[in-house]
This record gives structure tokens, sequence and C-alpha cells, in this order.
């Protein structure tokens, strides 16, 4: 089967040439596959620094001291455990399929293994995304506060 055109529609990865992008589905990359119910991470958890892309399915996001709260609500696209694969400190909350769902995984040791200016892309790519989270929050909290 061939994957490339897969990566090519997640949205992550836009940017990526298709040497790029062949070159990461070379390295010890993998497809996880989770049932409803399945915790895909586990706050607290000091696992192998991987970090999920969302390729099928959906999660909810919790945190432990409200675990049937979801704060989040996960689709396709959505790239997850991105924190502690950046800083290689304990998850910070649950992510929990909510349906059938199919991941996309990069841990830690494939990271390193690949060329010095692909890791930085990818780097690059995650640091956009946590800035775009925080200015959600940023305006969501603007907002809360204007109620």
């Amino acid at each position: 089967m061939e994957l490339k055109p897969l990566l090519d529609k997640i949205p992550f990865f836009a940017q990526f040439t298709d040497g790029e992008k062949e070159r990461i589905l070379r390295m010890n990359c993998y497809f996880a596959k989770y049932k409803a119910g399945d915790f895909i991470i586990r706050e607290g958890s000091l696992d192998n620094n991987s970090m999920y892309i969302i390729l099928k399915g959906g999660a909810h996001v919790t945190q432990n001291p409200f675990p049937d709260t979801p704060i989040a609500t996960l689709e396709a696209g959505t790239v997850v455990g991105e924190i502690s694969f950046l800083t290689l400190q304990p998850r910070i909350s649950n992510v929990i399929a909510r349906e059938p769902t199919v991941c996309f995984t990069i841990n830690g040791a494939t990271m390193e293994d690949l060329p010095s200016p692909l890791q930085h892309k990818i780097k690059d790519r995650l640091i956009e995304i946590l800035v775009k989270r925080l200015e959600t929050m940023n305006q969501t909290l603007v907002d809360l506060m204007r109620r």
C-alpha cells in the first residue's frame, strides 16, 4: 500500500516536500488503531515520547480530576501528544478514542534518526500548532471575561 498519498491529505504535512514525506515514511513511524474508549494517551505517563496525528475517527481530551468530562473534542487531522514529544515531560491530559480511531505516530527515536533540517521542520510545525492553540485559548478567556 502506497502511504505517501495518505500523508498528502494530512494538514500537518502540507508544507513538506514529497521527498521529506517519503523520508518520514521510511523511518519507524507506524499506524496505531484504537477502539472507542481506548486511551491514546494517559495523563501523567512517561511513555515512548510519541506524538500522534489522528487520521480517522476522533477522540476526547480529559484530565484526571474530572475523567468523565471532555475538555476538548478532536477530529481527524489533529495532532496530539506534541507537548510531551517536545519537552519529554509527563503527559498533561488523557486522549481517549471516542470511536474507532487510527493515528499516525512518530516517536522520539524516529525523530532523532531524521536529518536535522527535517527535525527542525517538524518542530517548527508543532510550535505553530501550539501557538495557534494558545491564541485560541487566550481569545476564549477574553470572551469569558467580557460576559
